[in-house]
């Protein structure tokens, strides 16, 4: 049974993973995963606790909004890209853990141009929880669609 305490918990890390990212705070974010693993969906690339975590996260550099290469330290902080999650439904699952579905859309200001869209999709998580706390086990990120990603990231796998 989901009970609101825990609803909200799940919520919480939710939204904490898609500030980390936003705020470049890497460590902290690759922390979030040390009991789970991240998925590319599409490719099916398996990133495992801490350590995997901050290879995707080193593998991909990200660039600040002028196109210079971000601080290896804070990959993700563009300073101008911003992380929305929506749509979130959250349930316990069938092996006593709980799940998540959410839509996720990253937006980033480049110049004095309007914001543009980079990436949306879904994420799909899976949760366990341990003396209280509430952590990931898996995030299987399935993109969607993908806009103009040359300032924002050099390399991503769902590229053609």
């Amino acid at each position: 049974m989901l009970d609101p305490a825990t609803e909200y918990a799940l919520r919480r890390l939710i939204h904490r993973s898609t500030r980390l990212q936003d705020a470049g705070q890497v460590e902290e974010l690759a922390a979030l995963f040390a009991r789970g693993e991240i998925v590319l969906g599409g490719a099916g690339e398996v990133f495992s606790g801490t350590e995997g975590v901050r290879a995707l996260l080193r593998r991909n550099l990200f660039y600040d909004a002028n196109g210079v290469p971000a601080d290896p330290e804070r990959l993700y902080a563009t300073g101008r890209a911003l992380h929305y999650v929506s749509n979130i439904d959250i349930f316990a699952d069938a092996s006593g853990g709980f799940g998540a579905e959410s839509n996720f859309l990253i937006v980033q200001q480049h110049g004095s141009g309007p914001p543009r869209i980079i990436v949306g999709g879904r994420y799909l998580d899976s949760f366990g929880r341990a003396e209280g706390d509430c952590y990931f086990r898996r995030r299987i990120v399935e993109v969607h669609f993908v806009g103009e990603t040359g300032d924002y990231i050099k390399s991503h796998p769902w590229s053609g």
